[in-house]
């Protein structure tokens, strides 16, 4: 994973038109990440942290009459993202860049059959049609794993599932062989069985392929599994990124502290459920200050005063004013206390 960076993105903006006589809405605020061939970064946070929006805004899916996307650099395999037409885009997107959505059964067409919805992909980005396209279809279905493709592949998809759905997804982002994957949300409302699933189906595509992966999610327990690296966004922007071993060991901010706290631990039935009191603030809404600071519990005067600069940390770095080491220690205090 040396060499450039397949996907450089630097202080990405995307603001969405207010109502008339209001400023736009910022929903991302100088976001920068890297992903290099065969790496996979995770986006966390929680929802109305600006994660799908930035998967949007990288697939050109946003519309332009209502968002505003601005960038210092957001260059693909040494592409200007910010400078395509759209009939580049439409390249791009589903070819070299494919996206699994949050919802399959929304992302597919419940009037075509899923093997034309995945002879479409192929005809469009590698130029297959007829039984080329049949053939790599029933091969894409299988390498997904669904069972009996052959005989699935005419089938639409309310007779499916949904893991055969999230599958089918998947084999539609693989047709065009992509180089980029960005996974949104990739395993919301499946059961745990079909979830460990996806991951290990991903991970195996990954490995075979080399593809890189953006993984968006508010599951660490997904991203334990999957990332090398994890970039945590909270209201917009990104305020921790380490690799996801030195995060796990040692979050650093307090809100990656409290997403961490929260996590279901396995075999452990008896034992509350920490929470981070409040909710994010919606864009535009923060004035003045960290946009943590009215949940943080560590928060001090100067945090609701002014904007935090990021700061290298270890592999990484974070965007908060107080000795990390100490609010760290601080939290496992609350915590042996209220155990």
């Amino acid at each position: 994973m040396n060499g450039a960076p397949l996907l450089d993105v630097e202080q990405l903006d995307i603001a969405f038109a207010g109502a008339r006589g209001q400023a736009p809405a910022p929903a991302v605020d100088g976001l920068s990440f890297e992903i290099r061939t065969g790496e996979t970064l995770a986006l966390v946070g929680e929802s109305g942290c600006g994660k799908s929006t930035t998967a949007l805004a990288l697939m050109g899916l946003l519309d332009a009459g209502v968002a505003r996307v601005s960038a210092t650099r957001l260059r693909f395999a040494g592409t200007d993202l910010l400078t395509q037409s759209e009939a580049s885009w439409r390249a791009l997107r589903g070819g070299s860049i494919g996206m699994i959505f949050q919802d399959p059964l929304a992302a597919l067409n419940p009037v075509r059959t899923i093997g034309q919805q995945i002879a479409e992909a192929l005809k469009l980005h590698r130029g297959l049609t007829g039984r080329a396209a049949r053939s790599e279809t029933l091969e894409l279905l299988r390498e997904v794993g669904i069972p009996e493709p052959a005989r699935r592949v005419d089938d639409y998809p309310h007779r499916l599932s949904g893991g055969m759905r999230q599958r089918v997804v998947i084999a539609m982002a693989l047709a065009g062989k992509p180089r980029l994957l960005i996974a949104d949300e990739p395993t919301t409302a499946l059961d745990v069985t079909i979830q460990a699933q996806i991951l290990a189906l991903l991970a195996r595509l990954q490995q075979q392929t080399g593809m890189a992966l953006l993984l968006i999610t508010h599951d660490l327990g997904i991203v334990g599994q999957l990332a090398h690296r994890v970039a945590v966004m909270y209201a917009g922007r990104k305020i921790e990124e380490r690799s996801a071993d030195a995060l796990f060991d040692a979050p650093a901010h307090p809100y990656t502290q409290r997403l961490l706290a929260a996590r279901p631990q396995r075999g452990d039935t008896r034992t509350r459920l920490a929470e981070i009191a409040g909710s994010v603030p919606l864009p535009g809404t923060v004035a003045h200050g960290c946009a943590f600071a009215p949940r943080c519990t560590f928060a001090q005067s100067a945090c609701h005063e002014s904007a935090p600069a990021w700061r290298t940390l270890g592999d990484g770095g974070l965007r908060c004013i107080l000795d990390t080491p100490a609010a760290g220690a601080a939290l496992h205090d609350r915590r042996s206390h209220a155990a």
